[in-house]
């Protein structure tokens, strides 16, 4: 991997939600959200942009491949080691309300020695709740942040991990509940319900 200079810190903190405004060739404002705790910040940008990216060149040096991975769709999880920081890229398995099944939500993460940045595609709700969580309480914020970043990071992947079990539990229900109507005569939708629910355990498979 190349080597990279450590990215920028020595710039003034500032309060969550407060960022500098974009280049001028580019008229959105980024949103980035910021939990800072002594020697170590959280930095969330949910569904990034250009102007996000604009705004992560300005303050890290990061490779130039990591932000064409964070803005381009369907990459596959792997783990980038560089001198001073690691990239993530995860995928988890988010209910899609609007289709009815299982689709992958990408989570990329850039891991320093005193930042951990989380850039979903889309809405992760575990990730959310923990954010707002360490935002919100003083000791939920200190339980997690004076174990330094690794341990965040764990924090970040374990809840994740565990939100999917709900989903292999309607999984199964479902299977139960088929498995009864089949038995039962009840023939009129099975075909469909089982061609849904075989697409869920495929997709929940690509995913994992």
């Amino acid at each position: 991997m190349p080597n990279l200079p450590k990215p920028r810190f020595g710039r003034p903190a500032r309060a969550r939600g407060q960022v500098p405004g974009p280049p001028e060739v580019d008229a959105e404002t980024p949103n980035v959200e910021i939990i800072e705790a002594p020697g170590l910040r959280w930095l969330h940008i949910e569904r990034p942009r250009p102007a996000d990216r604009a705004w992560l060149e300005e303050h890290f040096d990061f490779h130039p491949l990591d932000y064409e991975d964070v803005l381009s769709r369907n990459q596959r999880p792997k783990v980038d080691e560089y001198d001073d920081y690691l990239f993530v890229v995860l995928h988890f398995p988010r209910f899609d309300k609007s289709v009815g099944r299982l689709n992958a939500a990408e989570l990329d993460i850039f891991v320093g020695p005193d930042f951990v940045i989380t850039l979903p595609n889309e809405p992760i709700q575990p990730l959310e709740y923990l954010f707002e969580r360490c935002r919100t309480r003083e000791d939920v914020r200190e339980a997690h942040f004076t174990k330094g970043p690794g341990y965040l990071l764990y924090k970040i992947v374990d809840d994740c991990v565990d939100a999917s079990f709900p989903m292999l539990r309607k999984m199964g229900n479902k299977l139960e509940v088929l498995e009864e109507d089949i038995f039962e005569g009840r023939s009129g939708e099975i075909v469909r319900d089982i061609s849904n629910v075989k697409q869920e355990i495929i997709n929940f498979r690509k995913i994992v």
